[in-house]
């Protein structure tokens, strides 16, 4: 099909079933336009460059940029809709330099291995999209914009391309939802882009939903620690801290799967069940180094509950829990009451556990305090 040709289809606003991978659509306006099973690159032009094409308010559906370089092209929406813009849109491979999604809605799209320079993703909504070893270079804005269910592994995001917490759609990236993550990895070729293949595209992958399944925790440790390391290069101190403490519980469950499925002698096993335990520990008291209101919950239940011991310990005379509340307090902050001196070793033993695990954990607490005020 000639410019010309094309030209005038497109004031019918409804493009289908078409190979354009031949044809010149530089400078073209598809705004408005409805665009299905639309071919713009194939393995004959790969390399293909697309300048200025504007998609404004266009709806794009089942269409390929495969291996195509788009150059200030326009896929903006006047506003938000509930709507896929785009959608089964593969971006696989491309260089999508200096070219704008303000508003548009993403359904089931293929970015892997795509190099995004210099876009504004403002107010989008991303869907099951798939930025498997993506290039995120320069200022790319995702102010507002909401990302759920795609999956970030092995993204890199340069200086001025970050997503923030805010961006993740209840706080999750998908391989923290079983039941999605199966359906993002098996329904892609049906409700994505096709069937997937790796980056030289010569040959079809040797991935297997199976095998993303069984690495799903490992791949949420990547993930979250990535973006850790991130945040904290940028100095947003809050949302770091926050992808430290999800990285920690994934590499808990890794190690939990790890312990359940694969074989290993027993000191591994012995090791595994040691570092799951001391993740939950760490979890469930001081939320990994992260929550003062953690730490001051352990440090109370500890001291009511070694309250417990001594007003039921019929070596102790103390009288009432409440007194035995404040020679446990005492104890916490390593003043001896003579009330628990010269009692079996039993009770000694626990007046010098509960005055270790008080000084320990206001050193913890101080710990958390600074970290707190230098990092928020």
């Amino acid at each position: 099909m000639t410019k010309e040709e094309l030209q005038k289809l497109i004031q019918t606003k409804r493009i289908q079933d078409l190979d354009l991978s031949l044809t010149n659509v530089d400078g073209l306006d598809f705004s408005d336009c409805h665009l299905k099973n639309v071919t713009f690159t194939s393995e004959a032009s790969k390399g293909k460059e697309i300048i200025g094409t504007n998609f404004k308010n266009a709806t794009l559906e089942s269409v390929s940029f495969d291996h195509a370089t788009l150059r200030k092209c326009n896929f903006d929406q006047t506003s938000p809709s509930d709507q896929p813009s785009i959608s089964k849109v593969s971006f696989r491979d491309c260089q999508l330099l200096h070219c704008r999604f303000r508003h548009a809605h993403f359904s089931w799209t293929d970015f892997r291995y795509a190099e995004i320079n210099g876009a504004t993703f403002e107010e989008a909504i991303l869907s099951f999209c798939d930025f498997y070893r993506a290039f995120l270079l320069g200022i790319i804005i995702f102010r507002k914009s909401r990302i759920s269910n795609c999956s970030l592994f092995y993204t890199y995001f340069e200086e001025g391309a970050t997503i923030r917490r805010d961006n993740l759609v209840n706080g999750r990236i998908i391989q923290q939802d079983k039941e999605a993550y199966l359906n993002f990895l098996v329904d892609w070729n049906q409700m994505g882009t096709g069937e997937r293949k790796n980056d030289r595209n010569a040959e079809k992958s040797d991935w297997s939903p199976q095998k993303s399944m069984r690495a799903r925790f490992e791949d949420a440790e990547d993930i979250y620690k990535g973006l850790n390391g991130l945040w904290m290069s940028r100095g947003f101190y809050a949302d770091a801290n926050w992808a430290y403490v999800q990285g920690r519980r994934a590499e808990r469950q890794r190690m939990i799967a790890d312990l359940m499925h694969k074989p290993s002698g027993l000191l591994s096993k012995v090791n595994l069940s040691l570092g799951i335990l001391w993740s939950f520990i760490s979890d469930i008291m001081f939320g990994y180094g992260e929550s003062i209101g953690k730490m001051v919950l352990s440090y109370f239940i500890i001291i009511f509950l070694f309250a417990f011991f001594y007003y039921a310990s019929s070596e102790v005379d103390i009288g009432t829990y409440s007194y035995a509340t404040v020679i446990s307090l005492k104890n916490m902050v390593a003043i001896s009451s003579t009330e628990v001196e010269g009692v079996s070793p039993l009770v000694d033993l626990l007046n010098v556990l509960q005055t270790t695990l008080g000084i320990l954990i206001t050193g913890i607490f101080g710990f958390i305090l600074g970290n707190k005020i230098r990092n928020q």
